[in-house]
C-alpha cells in the first residue's frame, strides 16, 4: 500500500477519519485492499523452498488482517451512516471482497502450503498457541471445502458470495421497512397512558418530520414504550402489526430472500459433506453438535415451561379481571405486563428513569471495570467520529499500557440499523518488541434520547443493554494473545456472550446500583424502597421472555436442520409452526416471523441463536463466584480476565471456564438466577 494513501479506509492509523469517508472511498478502498491481498497471496504461494510458520502462517494472517480491516470499516459505516450512495457503493464492492475470501478458503494451494508447514519437522517446536492456530486454520479450510474437486470448490465459493449479498439486502430491507412506517397522531386522546417523556419525544419526532401532533415509529425507543403504556388498544394493534410485519411484503419484502438463504445454506452444507447447515456450523462450538444443542434446549424448555404457564395464566386473569381485556391479544401482552407490574410491585418504570441518566450510568460502569479489572477510562476528542453523537475513550491497564480505544454511539437515527452491538475495528495485542498495539472497538445502541438538551434517562432494560454491550467491549479490550487471529474474534460463538451477559448481573446488585443509579438533578442515590421493588420484580416476565428466546432458538435450529426445500415449500409457515408451541396461542406468532430476524438471516447467529441461552448458563454460573467471594473483589476480577477474557481462543472454552470455576457449568445457576423457586414450591 502507498505510504500516504489519501483514502481514509486504507489508513493504518489507529483512528481513521470516518467523517470524511465517501461512497467512492468505500468502493475504491475495498477494491484496492482486495487487489493488494491477491498480490500478496500470489507471492506467498509462488515462493519456493521449505515452508515455515513465519513466512507462511504469519504472512497469511497479515494479508488477511489488512484486507479485513478495510472491509470492516466499510461495513461499519453501512450500519451507522447508511446513505443510498454508500449502500450502492458497498453493494458493488462487497462481492469482490467476499469472492476473494471465499476462494481463499477453498484454495488447494493455500491448504497445501499450510499442510507443508504442519508436516515440517520444525513444526514440532511450535509453542502450543501457534500449533493450535495452525491446526485450527487447516481445519477451517478443510471444513470450507479446500479438499473438494475444482468444480465443487467454485460452487462453494459462489454460495458464500451469494449468501453475503443476500444478507446485506436482507438487512437493508429491514432498515427500510422500519423507517417506512410512522404512526402520526393528532388527538391528545390518542396519547392516553403515555408518560410525559414519551409524549414529548413523539412530539419532537413529528416536528423533525415537519408535522404537527405526535409521531410514533418502529424504532425501539418509540415502539416499546407505546406498547407498554398506550391505552388505545386499536393503536397498539396497529403498531404491533406494523412492527411484526416488517419486510413481509411490499417494496422491502424479505420472504423470497429468506427462502434463498435457507436453500443455499443447505446446499453449501451438503456440498461440504454435512447432513445440514447446523452440523457444519456446530462442529467447532462448545456444544459441538445438533444433538447437544437440542438436548440443552429441550432441558431448558422443560425447566422453564411450568414457570411460563403459571405466569401467563396469572397475566390473563389480571387482564380479564382488572383491565377488562377478556381475550388477551399479542398487542396487549406488554401493556398488561406493565399494569400488572405496577399493581403487584408498586413499581412504575418511569419512576426509575431519573435515577439512570446515561452519563452517570456510563461513568459508573467504567468505575466498576476499574475496580474489578484495573482499567482506566479517559474521554478524548474525536474529530474523526462519524456523527456528532459519537464519543471516544482511551483505556489503560493497571501498568499504564494503552490497551484500547473505543467509540460509543447510543441514539437512534434513520440511517442507523436497529438494535445494539459491539464491533471490533482493530484487534491489537502484544508485539514482539514487548510493546502493545491497542485494540479499537465501538459500542452502538438505540437508547431513548434526552429531551431539550437534558441527559438521556434510561429504563432498566436499557441499563442492562448498556452493561451487556460493554461486556463485549471489555472482552476485546483485555484480550492479550500473541497470535491476533486467535484473539476475541476467534472465540467459539456459543462462548462469546459470556463476557457481555455476566456484566448484566451487577445491575441487580444493590451495592452496584448505589454506585451508578443516582438522580439526574440531585445526584441522590436511588432510594432503598425503589431498589427493593426492583429486586422483588427480578423474576417478573422472565419465564415469558425465556420461552420466547427458546422459541427463536428452536426456529433457528429447525430451519437449519429439519427444513428441506424438496419437502417443505414455505420456510415462513414452517418456522411459524415451530414457534406456536412456545407462545401463548397460535395467533401470537406473526406470519412472517423470520422476515426481520436479522440475527440468523444476516448476522452471525445462523444455527447458533441458542448461544444466548447457553451463554446465560455460563454467565449465571461464573457470577456465582463473584457473589461468593466479593462483588468488587479485584482478585476475582483479575482471575476472570486472566483465565477467561484475556486468552481469546488460545484454548478451548470449556478449559477456560473450568480454569475460572474449577468445574463444568451448571444449568441450575440459570434457573435460580432467572426464574427463582419452582412454581409448586412458591404456591
Amino acid at each position: 500500500m502507498p505510504q500516504h494513501d489519501p483514502n481514509p479506509l486504507r489508513s493504518r492509523a489507529q483512528r481513521i477519519d470516518f467523517r470524511s469517508v465517501t461512497a467512492r472511498d468505500v468502493e475504491t478502498g475495498v477494491e484496492a485492499a482486495v487487489a493488494e491481498a491477491e498480490a500478496s497471496l500470489a507471492r506467498l504461494l509462488d515462493r519456493e523452498g521449505p515452508r515455515g510458520y513465519g513466512d507462511t502462517v504469519d504472512a497469511l494472517d497479515a494479508l488477511l488482517e489488512r484486507v479485513d480491516r478495510v472491509y470492516g470499516y466499510a461495513y461499519h459505516l453501512t450500519s451507522v451512516r447508511s446513505s443510498p450512495e454508500l449502500r450502492d457503493a458497498f453493494a458493488r464492492v462487497q462481492p469482490r471482497y467476499k469472492t476473494f475470501r471465499a476462494r481463499l478458503e477453498v484454495d488447494t494451494r493455500v491448504y497445501r502450503a499450510l499442510h507443508d508447514v504442519a508436516t515440517n519437522p520444525a513444526a514440532e517446536t511450535l509453542d502450543p498457541l501457534r500449533r493450535r492456530h495452525l491446526d485450527k486454520t487447516l481445519d477451517r479450510l478443510r471444513r470450507a471445502g479446500a479438499g473438494l474437486p475444482e468444480a465443487e470448490r467454485e460452487r462453494v465459493a459462489e454460495l458464500h458470495v451469494d449468501l453475503a449479498r443476500l444478507g446485506t439486502r436482507f438487512t437493508e430491507h429491514v432498515l427500510d421497512a422500519t423507517n417506512a412506517f410512522a404512526l402520526d397522531l393528532d388527538e391528545v386522546a390518542d396519547l392516553d397512558g403515555l408518560p410525559p417523556s414519551v409524549v414529548e419525544q413523539a412530539r419532537e419526532r413529528a416536528r423533525s418530520a415537519g408535522r404537527t401532533g405526535w409521531r410514533v415509529t418502529l424504532q425501539a425507543p418509540s415502539y416499546l414504550p407505546f406498547l407498554r403504556h398506550a391505552r388505545r388498544r386499536d393503536l397498539r394493534e396497529r403498531l404491533w402489526r406494523a412492527y411484526n410485519g416488517r419486510a413481509e411484503g411490499g417494496p422491502h419484502d424479505n420472504r423470497a430472500i429468506v427462502c434463498d438463504i435457507v436453500r443455499m445454506r443447505r446446499e453449501l452444507a451438503t456440498r461440504l459433506g454435512y447432513r445440514d447447515y447446523a452440523a457444519l456450523v456446530l462442529e467447532d462450538r462448545m456444544l459441538a453438535g445438533v444433538d447437544q444443542v437440542r438436548t440443552f434446549l429441550a432441558t431448558l424448555e422443560a425447566r422453564t415451561r411450568p414457570y411460563a404457564e403459571r405466569e401467563i395464566a396469572e397475566l390473563e386473569a389480571f387482564a380479564r379481571d382488572e383491565l377488562g381485556i377478556v381475550t388477551l391479544e399479542p398487542w396487549d401482552v406488554r401493556f398488561a405486563f406493565e399494569r400488572w407490574r405496577e399493581r403487584r410491585f408498586d413499581l412504575d418504570e418511569q419512576a426509575l428513569r431519573p435515577y439512570f441518566p446515561l452519563p452517570r450510568v456510563q461513568s459508573g460502569m467504567f468505575d466498576l471495570a476499574s475496580d474489578l479489572f484495573g482499567l482506566r477510562f479517559e474521554r478524548v476528542d474525536a474529530p474523526e467520529r462519524w456523527h456528532d453523537d459519537v464519543e471516544c475513550f482511551e483505556v489503560r491497564d493497571e501498568d499504564g499500557t494503552h490497551v484500547g480505544t473505543f467509540y460509543t454511539d447510543w441514539y437512534p437515527r434513520s440511517d442507523k440499523r436497529d438494535g445494539a452491538w459491539m464491533n471490533d475495528l482493530v484487534e491489537g495485542g502484544p508485539r514482539p518488541d514487548g510493546g502493545f498495539d491497542p485494540h479499537v472497538g465501538l459500542v452502538c445502541g438505540n437508547l431513548t434520547p434526552g429531551d431539550d438538551g437534558r441527559p438521556a434517562l434510561l429504563d432498566f432494560q436499557e441499563v442492562q443493554t448498556l452493561f451487556h454491550e460493554f461486556g463485549h467491549l471489555l472482552h476485546l479490550l483485555v484480550t492479550n494473545v500473541e497470535v491476533r487471529a486467535r484473539g476475541m474474534g476467534a472465540v467459539a460463538w456459543d462462548f462469546i456472550e459470556l463476557p457481555s451477559q455476566v456484566m448484566e448481573n451487577w445491575t441487580l446488585e444493590p451495592a452496584a446500583l448505589a454506585r451508578f443509579a443516582r438522580h439526574v438533578d440531585s445526584d441522590e442515590p436511588i432510594p432503598g424502597r425503589l431498589v427493593d421493588k426492583l429486586l422483588a420484580s427480578r423474576f417478573f416476565m422472565q419465564p415469558w421472555m425465556q420461552m420466547r428466546q427458546l422459541a427463536l432458538a428452536n426456529v433457528d435450529m429447525a430451519l437449519h436442520v429439519d427444513f428441506d426445500p424438496t419437502l417443505h415449500a414455505d420456510p415462513h409457515a414452517f418456522a411459524r409452526s415451530v414457534m406456536v408451541p412456545f407462545d401463548i396461542a397460535e395467533r401470537f406468532v406473526p406470519t412472517g416471523v423470520v422476515c426481520a430476524f436479522a440475527h440468523i438471516m444476516a448476522g452471525s447467529y445462523a444455527a447458533g441463536y441458542y448461544a444466548y441461552k447457553w451463554s446465560e448458563v455460563l454467565d449465571a454460573d461464573a457470577f456465582s463466584r463473584f457473589r461468593e467471594e466479593g462483588l468488587f473483589d479485584r482478585g476475582v476480577g483479575r482471575a476472570f480476565v486472566d483465565t477467561l477474557l484475556a486468552r481469546g481462543d488460545s484454548a478451548d472454552p470449556g478449559e477456560l471456564f473450568a480454569a475460572f470455576m474449577g468445574r463444568a457449568p451448571r444449568i441450575d445457576a440459570l434457573i435460580e438466577r432467572n426464574l427463582g423457586p419452582f412454581p409448586d414450591a412458591a404456591d
